[in-house]
């Protein structure tokens, strides 16, 4: 099931890197009556980190402009598209944009917006859950020693003392690794998205 979209940008902040004035004045105008706190700046600004939405021109954009690596953003990111040279939308790409933004249709920003929230919370989903996996993948062989313990210990097979690692994880409402590095009093790296 596809959750719900969320409409509502009043509050958002947006950063527009973009070289020409008319564009700047004209999205931030379009972005202020949609509740969007926009300022915009070229070539880079410091305002990126503070930004929820970043917007950066297609046609002159460079990786230093950004402050993650390629593929990275951590916040939703919109192209803005003027030529279609097919250089500079490979290197849009390589960014991973959310959207894409024609600069002769800045009326469809309030779509663009709601389509890179989307896409954005999508991949840093994958992101994170991608993580989440190589983390626990890291604990195998913490789960492997757990697992000869308890067999050591209580005189079970491996089954059994799968078995006994699994209600240990299921009553502290954890994955099976993390219950492992706990039934072993070793301290398992922190999970993914924990703290925030």
């Amino acid at each position: 099931m596809t959750p719900p979209l969320d409409l509502n940008f009043t509050g958002c902040r947006a950063l527009v890197l973009h070289p020409a004035e008319t564009v700047r004045a004209e999205l931030i105008a379009r972005l202020d009556a949609l509740g969007v706190a926009a300022t915009a700046e070229w070539p880079d600004s410091d305002a990126v980190a503070a930004a929820d939405f970043v917007f950066v021109d297609v046609d002159m954009g460079h990786d230093d402009q950004l402050p993650w690596a390629p593929g990275t953003a951590p916040v939703p990111l919109v192209g803005l598209i003027r030529s279609e040279s097919p250089g500079r939308i490979a290197w849009a790409l390589g960014q991973n944009c959310d959207a894409f933004l024609s600069q002769t249709a800045l009326a469809l920003v309030f779509s663009t917006l709601v389509i890179a929230r989307a896409k954005a919370t999508e991949r840093l989903h994958a992101i994170r859950r991608e993580a989440e996996l190589a983390r626990r993948a890291g604990l195998r062989d913490v789960l492997v020693s757990a697992v000869i313990e308890i067999m050591a210990a209580e005189g079970v097979d491996v089954l059994g003392a799968l078995k006994r690692l699994r209600a240990l994880a299921m009553i502290e409402r954890i994955p099976l690794e993390d219950a492992a590095a706990q039934y072993l009093g070793a301290a398992a790296p922190r999970r993914t998205g924990e703290g925030r």
